[in-house]
């Protein structure tokens, strides 16, 4: 969560100069002289405080992200990550704060709120979680905030879940997939020599069997299953594995892995997602469209980051 933009009272003191002048009582003094005003200096203006980042007109201060990275750095060692604090950090901690700038003013944008008695009822769980208000507002102080920044955070994290839900149950639960097999091996001659045997007429899954390098499918006769785009871990598999009909094989593809022959077995347009593809989707999907929305966002950054 990130920490909302303190407020400061101020109190203004109004002074009021009197200037009296005493004429002389006697007719024989000489006449009292005209009196002069000398006109007071402007009071000092405001020193603007210090931002680290602004995004869209709302200011991240140079106070809140200080706290964040604190924040951060808490909760890591929270989870027993003991490293040492790397810029890295830093930037990661404003990425993540104009992130959800962005989100939450996108969330406002298209009329989402959020209840206050939701919020009021989210504030009062968290208190309860830490054992009642002694122990909230030691916590409170500890992680740097008062009780109306926590709330405020606790807000913005509920517009940011409208928002993103509604992005991700836009994802379809199902799409175009193929299933597909490969055999990976170390060379150019070797994968040319592998390929013109299965062209010749060798068993695709008896020739994985056989010559393939990855473990994780030689087994099986190189068979990947049935996956959408977007979902191996090699791009150029994935592309030839859609490029070909069912039944093809492709010519030998080169990626940073070794050299790959693929063929596709079977292809369907609208098959039901697995639910881990179905997860990937989704993260895709919200992650593209944050992306997207923090490229079209005015956003200046007023702090040195690597």
């Amino acid at each position: 969560m990130t920490s909302p933009i303190p407020t400061t009272s101020r109190r203004t003191v109004i002074a009021a100069l009197v200037l009296i002048l005493v004429a002389g009582a006697c007719s024989g003094l000489p006449g009292a002289a005209t009196p002069t005003h000398t006109p007071l200096p402007p009071p000092p203006s405001a020193t603007p405080e210090p931002l680290a980042a602004e995004v869209n007109g709302e200011r991240i201060t140079l106070d809140e992200f200080e706290r964040e990275v604190r924040r951060f750095a808490t909760g890591r060692a929270s989870l027993g990550i003991d490293l040492a604090p790397s810029p890295d950090d830093r930037k990661a901690v404003l990425r993540a704060m104009i992130e959800e700038r962005v989100v939450v003013q996108a969330a406002l944008s298209e009329g989402l709120t959020v209840d206050e008695t939701a919020i009021a009822q989210g504030v009062d769980q968290a208190r309860a979680a830490r054992g009642g208000d002694p122990a909230f507002s030691e916590w409170l102080g500890q992680s740097g905030y008062t009780v109306e920044e926590f709330t405020l955070a606790l807000k913005r994290q509920m517009l940011s879940r409208a928002i993103t839900d509604r992005i991700v149950d836009g994802v379809p639960p199902q799409g175009e997939q193929v299933h597909a097999a490969h055999i990976l091996v170390s060379s150019q001659a070797v994968a040319d020599e592998v390929r013109l045997n299965i062209a010749s007429g060798a068993d695709f899954a008896r020739t994985a069997r056989t010559y393939s390098q990855d473990l994780s499918t030689r087994a099986g006769g190189g068979d990947l299953g049935w996956f959408p785009r977007g979902w191996l871990a090699v791009p150029e598999i994935e592309a030839a594995a859609f490029a070909l009909a069912p039944g093809e094989l492709s010519p030998v593809v080169v990626a940073a892995d070794g050299f790959h022959i693929v063929t596709t077995i079977a292809r369907e347009n609208e098959r039901p997602l697995s639910a881990p593809a179905l997860e990937a989707a989704r993260r895709k999907a919200l992650r593209d469209w944050i992306d997207e929305k923090v490229a079209a966002a005015q956003v200046q950054v007023f702090v040195a980051l690597p």
